[in-house]
């Protein structure tokens, strides 16, 4: 039982983190956005380069998007999902941005570890379909 209270306390504080890091994102926070971040993590990201490592080089790369885009910024997690293990943790997510005339569904993967006493996120990936010769209509 007590794993289980366990395994429900750090999916509860993930889900505190993700919520923290989408409210960074809509005020445009990049240092806020990392806070909880490990100083090595590596990001695969949509917005180039497409690999990061470093957490101060990842709150660089926010900053400069964040720079770029004049008027209002949407980020919604429209589904997520949480798994926890001990020691480590992964979340995906589908998440609308909305941003500079855009409006795109973005995958997401993030990987936790328990790091003194509280989660890091030690990787992320996250991408855009590529609908290639697809029918858009097709995609969903």
């Amino acid at each position: 039982m007590n794993d289980e209270n366990d395994r429900a306390r750090d999916e509860a504080r993930i889900r505190g983190l993700t919520e923290a890091w989408r409210q960074a994102v809509l005020a445009k926070d990049a240092a806020a956005l990392v806070a909880h971040y490990a100083p090595d993590v590596v990001v695969f990201d949509v917005v180039p380069p497409a690999s990061i490592t470093g957490v101060e080089r990842y709150r660089d790369n926010w900053q400069r998007w964040f720079d770029s885009i004049s008027g209002p910024l949407a980020f919604d997690i429209v589904e997520m999902h949480i798994a926890v293990s001990g020691e480590l943790a992964y979340a995906h997510s589908l998440n609308r941005v909305a941003a500079g005339g855009r409006d795109d569904i973005v995958r997401a993967t993030v990987c936790f570890r328990k790091i003194g006493g509280d989660w890091r996120v030690v990787h992320e990936h996250a991408s855009v379909p590529l609908m290639m010769d697809m029918d858009p209509d097709e995609a969903s």
